[in-house]
């Protein structure tokens, strides 16, 4: 189907003119149908209409799922340039790309757990049918390929991935991943809070993950209340992780640093805030065994010591 019916852009099967009136103002820019589904509660800090930094093609904060989950389904619609996401107005400038999804079905796609690690290898190879369309030539090419390609050309900018007898690539390297490396993030941190004293606490940030971002909010009000908290949040080629080509595009190193802390203050913060064994174990008890470990969570840094 063309992505135009009737001068109206559509989603899939769907003319957006039975969404929002595209063309005036009534829309936000970056808006599409799907966008309706994600509240700033669910997904805090990052708007569902704003794009992923780390990406050559422009993808909207929307397709968090489908980066996750590594399934584009019947109606996601990208394009290259952000702008296109916004009202229509004149002829698309020259190079301007978009791709629409026909296949798969759309499901009840949703955010899966990274342990979920299977599915997530079955859906990289798995088949996806689309559309390439050159918006200025008005030319479509309907292209089959494996969803594990078509997040590497939307990633990348590589028209290579699109095309025929390209080599599957391997599957990005997960948060978890990433966690093991968090010791080569420290440079790039203590740089940032130099001439700082307190306590700071690196950890891995999905920004895809609904669930990792939402433990990221509670960690910074956790060392919020024991005074002032520095954040900072860094690619990881820019924090200085060995090979950071190899990570899932939208992974972060974020710290967060509570100005005067001392690091058993902000560990005893981090318990309250993340662990869901069940109740502290109060002062004096011994027999209550204590399983929380900051280690599972990220890394303490000491600074001014």
């Amino acid at each position: 189907m063309p992505i135009f019916s009737d001068g109206m852009k559509t989603f899939g099967q769907v003319p957006l003119r039975d969404r929002c009136q595209w063309f005036t103002s009534e829309c936000p820019p970056g808006y599409t149908p799907e966008m309706a589904e994600i509240t700033d509660d669910e997904v805090p800090d990052l708007a569902a209409w704003q794009c992923y930094e780390g990406f050559a093609w422009a993808v909207p904060a929307a397709f968090s799922s489908a980066l996750s989950s590594f399934r584009f389904e019947q109606g996601d619609v990208l394009y290259r340039d952000r702008s296109a996401y916004g009202p229509l107005s004149g002829r698309p400038s020259d190079g301007a790309v978009a791709i629409q999804v026909l296949e798969p079905a759309r499901s009840s796609r949703v955010n899966p757990a990274e342990a979920e690690g299977d599915r997530r290898a079955a859906n990289w190879l798995s088949e996806v049918r689309l559309e390439r369309i050159d918006l200025a030539r008005g030319v479509t090419e309907e292209r089959i390929l494996s969803q594990g390609r078509l997040l590497m050309a939307l990633w990348t900018g590589e028209e290579t991935w699109l095309g025929v007898g390209s080599a599957e690539p391997p599957m990005p390297l997960a948060a978890r991943d990433l966690a093991v490396r968090l010791s080569q993030t420290v440079g790039a941190f203590e740089r940032c809070w130099a001439k700082k004293r307190g306590t700071g606490f690196l950890f891995v940030v999905d920004l895809a993950s609904d669930a990792s971002r939402v433990k990221a909010r509670s960690v910074e009000v956790a060392l919020a209340t024991l005074g002032t908290a520095h954040r900072h949040e860094f690619l990881p080629s820019a924090a200085g992780v060995e090979s950071p080509e190899l990570f899932h595009p939208t992974l972060r190193v974020r710290g967060v640093m509570a100005g005067g802390a001392s690091r058993e203050a902000v560990e005893s913060a981090l318990r309250d805030a993340l662990y869901a064994g069940g109740l502290r174990r109060g002062e004096g008890d011994d027999e209550t065994p204590d399983r929380f470990s900051t280690a599972r969570h990220g890394l303490l840094v000491g600074l001014g010591d």
